[in-house]
């Protein structure tokens, strides 16, 4: 017997039948998370970069309104702020790589799934030929 696509058939997803088809359905929910991923990434940075920028000119205010625009405090402060703005970036960063990571994995599962159910019925389809071989011999002699 020959692959049979049907061998495996899910009646909870009527749209993913073959192993193949179940791997498709798989990636693309993938995809769809990565896509996600990288748009809530670019939104955060954005917000935090236009916010940094907000920032920045009114500590320079605060600063002349206090008249200390050329101390260490003036300094300080706008260490302080890009210091905060280097760290959210990094934190987006990291929760992005996490999420395509995690992805990532998701992908390899369904590869798994897909070469394991593709294995499974090219066993099963040997194995059912063995028996009917057996069978057949038996019948003969």
């Amino acid at each position: 017997m020959a692959f049979d696509p049907y061998a495996s058939y899910d009646m909870t997803n009527a749209f993913a039948v073959t192993p193949a088809q179940r791997l498709q359905s798989a990636l693309s929910g993938t995809k769809y998370g990565n896509t996600g991923a990288q748009q809530k990434y670019a939104l955060g940075s954005f917000d935090t970069a236009k916010a940094y920028k907000k920032q920045i000119p009114q500590i320079e205010a605060a600063m002349a309104r206090r008249g200390v625009q050329d101390s260490g405090m003036r300094n300080l402060a706008l260490a302080e702020a890009s210091a905060a703005y280097v760290r959210q970036q990094d934190q987006q960063r990291r929760a992005l790589q996490d999420a395509l990571f995690n992805a990532t994995l998701q992908d390899m599962n369904a590869y798994g799934a897909y070469a394991g159910e593709r294995y499974g019925s090219s066993l099963g389809a040997a194995s059912s030929q063995a028996e009917m071989a057996a069978k057949i011999r038996e019948a003969i002699g």
